[in-house]
């Protein structure tokens, strides 16, 4: 009997919504992107987000025609230097902000 209650204890936990979180409707905002960004040089937890992010969105870029010669810090550097200009519109994503910056630099010929 006790092996029936353990089973039970484990189907429970490992089915649990605790367990296994429901998934985010949205993606992240541009604006939420360019917050931390914005932070990034008076927290270290700002620029690690904003880095990160950066780093996760161009690295899932379906279209890339940034020459080899340039660096990937080179591109996180234009993209962090582009989101900051000026606060986006808050139906932008963060994943739309950054393939929009490295177009405009590197635009696909």
């Amino acid at each position: 009997m006790r092996g029936l209650y353990q089973s039970i204890f484990l189907v429970l936990v490992f089915f649990s919504p605790a367990v296994h979180p429901a998934k985010i409707d949205s993606p992240m905002s541009a604006l939420h992107l360019y917050s931390a960004c914005l932070d990034a040089q008076r927290s270290e937890y700002a620029r690690g987000f904003c880095d990160g992010s950066i780093d996760a969105f161009y690295s899932s870029t379906k279209v890339w025609c940034v020459p080899s010669t340039v660096t990937h810090g080179e591109v996180k550097q234009h993209v962090r230097a582009a989101l900051i200009k000026k606060a986006p519109p808050i139906s932008l994503s963060a994943s739309d902000a950054v393939a929009n910056a490295i177009q405009l630099e590197w635009p696909c010929r």
